[in-house]
């Protein structure tokens, strides 16, 4: 049921709900309030105004997931930044050119104890099965959105604290063509943290597009030789021209940054200036300061608000 401020008062501890019965007040069943939680950050904030309400009604409980909005002003971008590139995959959810990396075990052990948790429900046939095979499935789906946001905080985080004005990705396009052990989990997974990353970043004056990622995983980002034989297993890379060396998830980022840089470098206003590194950045004619080069691993990347 869709509730507005015409049909719901919403108070700190309650709502006043119209119904077909008339008008009732429902309590808020709510965790210790010394505890930041949504309910403290967003509906007893002043900054933010309630603006309507979904009432859900699942497992004998009634939830009511409450809307608010925030008046912001819009952020000036950066001007003459850099470009944080960003390479997703099955192995990594999220490689970044900054050496950051999110690993996807923790998303792909979830998805693999849903899959045999549904299996095993449906096989029971039963009334209470079927409906416990929902209740998996919007738990799961619940799970699945909240890694994913702690991921894009964890992007948009990375290019903040890095100057950097555009987060370029990979043109999701035919994902599962181009990358042959991808299932249609993580082509959702990939396109949400797209759009949460996306909305994130424009509250920071950061733009986000997405680039055509046509031979990213074979060209050397350091000498630019391009060949298939650079990557000769899933994570190692390594340049059959140079000599280059490094993870090759790591090094598509760098690529994929690199795309981005090339077609904006000419255009007026606030272009960026290079492919930004965890030591130094990159630009299109190779590294103009990189002592060294490392990698870091960010798992478990805080959550600072959804």
């Amino acid at each position: 049921m869709e509730y507005n401020r015409r049909t719901a008062t919403f108070n700190e501890d309650s709502a006043s709900l119209a119904t077909v019965g008339g008008r009732i007040t429902a309590e808020y069943v709510l965790p210790d309030e010394a505890r930041d939680t949504p309910h403290s950050r967003y509906l007893l904030n002043d900054d933010y105004e309630t603006t309507g309400a979904t009432l859900h009604y699942r497992n004998g409980e009634f939830f009511l997931h409450v809307r608010t909005k925030a008046d912001v002003n819009d952020p000036e971008p950066v001007e003459n930044g850099t470009v944080l590139g960003v390479d997703l995959g099955i192995e990594n959810l999220a490689v970044t050119s900054t050496g950051m990396f999110w690993s996807a075990d923790e998303l792909n052990h979830w998805r693999t104890e849903y899959v045999e948790r549904r299996r095993s429900l449906q096989e029971c046939g039963t009334r209470w099965a079927h409906e416990n095979v929902q209740s998996v499935g919007q738990k799961e789906t619940g799970r699945f959105e909240q890694y994913l946001h702690r991921v894009a905080n964890g992007l948009v985080t990375e290019a903040v604290e890095h100057g950097c004005s555009h987060i370029a990705f990979e043109r999701l396009t035919d994902i599962r063509e181009r990358m042959p052990r991808t299932r249609k989990f993580h082509e959702w997974a990939f396109d949400r943290l797209f759009g949460y990353v996306s909305y994130k970043a424009e509250a920071r004056g950061i733009s986000v597009e997405q680039v055509n990622p046509q031979y990213t995983s074979q060209r050397c980002s350091t000498c630019g030789f391009t060949v298939r034989e650079n990557r000769p297993s899933q994570d190692t890379f390594c340049c059959q021209s140079c000599g280059y060396e490094n993870h090759a998830d790591y090094n598509a980022a760098k690529n994929i940054g690199l795309k981005l840089l090339r077609s904006q470098t000419g255009t007026e206003g606030g272009a960026p200036v290079g492919v930004r590194l965890n030591s130094g950045m990159l630009n299109t004619s190779g590294v103009t300061s990189a002592p060294s080069e490392s990698v870091r691993v960010g798992v478990h990347a805080e959550c600072h608000g959804l």
